[in-house]
């Protein structure tokens, strides 16, 4: 069988695989051992689950509803792709470039994004998910802000002086990070997974996760303050 991958725009032919059987899955895996380029390509849900596709050129691939849960994405250049839709649960995209991506409604639980390139990237389920955290402990949210600003969060940890988001608001209640009354610790969560990229020292100078983290909070803050006024705001949440 003859499965060919074809440019998202032009839909000329980027790259031919044949083989008794074949698939699209087939075929990407083919084009990546063999160093071809897939920039551009066509491969709207492709069943990628657990692919190996670490270091391949995606650039502005059309990925929407993809299936690229454990896949191993590891440094790939995935800039401009789209994502809109795509299961990147417990994916592997640590050093991978996502620069400008849309990852619009794509599933990221378990997802290892750390030294990943998120530049530009529509990441609103991740902010989204932050945003619903924050709505479970208005009254921490200047603590969070405060912490991220000093270099006090460190996401890989739920105790000690700096910890992850849940952690740093158990800090704030002073109780133990088990006992939050409507929050409990999820480390699979897209929060939870985004604040792994902050380690202790990392500020919004130095880490991009600890800036696009503040910027979020600070817009959740800005947002409630707008809604209720400064005073009525936390309560209000």
């Amino acid at each position: 069988m003859k499965i060919e991958i074809r440019n998202r725009w032009s839909d000329a032919v980027i790259f031919i695989h044949e083989a008794e059987g074949a698939t699209m899955r087939d075929a990407v895996l083919a084009a990546v051992r063999q160093g071809v380029s897939l920039r551009a390509a066509d491969l709207r849900a492709a069943n990628l689950r657990a692919a190996d596709l670490s270091d391949a050129d995606l650039r502005a691939a059309n990925l929407r509803a993809a299936d690229l849960s454990a896949a191993n994405l590891r440094a790939a250049d995935l800039s401009a792709a789209n994502l809109r839709d795509a299961d990147l649960s417990a994916a592997n995209l640590s050093d991978a470039d996502l620069s400008a991506a849309n990852l619009r409604a794509a599933d990221l639980r378990d997802a290892d994004l750390r030294a990943a390139n998120l530049r530009a990237a529509d990441l609103t389920p991740i902010r989204d998910d932050i945003w619903a955290v924050l709505s479970s402990a208005p009254r921490e949210v200047p603590a969070v802000i405060e912490a991220l600003k000093a270099g006090r969060v460190d996401g890989s940890t739920y105790h000690g002086p700096c910890t992850c988001l849940v952690g740093t608001i158990a800090i704030k209640r002073e109780v133990n990070v088990d006992d939050l009354e409507g929050l409990r610790p999820n480390s699979s969560r897209p929060a939870e997974r985004f604040f792994m990229g902050i380690r202790k020292g990392d500020t919004p100078e130095t880490n991009q996760f600890s800036a696009l983290a503040l910027e979020w909070v600070q817009q959740w803050h800005d947002n409630m303050v707008a809604a209720f006024g400064p005073k009525d705001s936390a309560e209000a949440a």
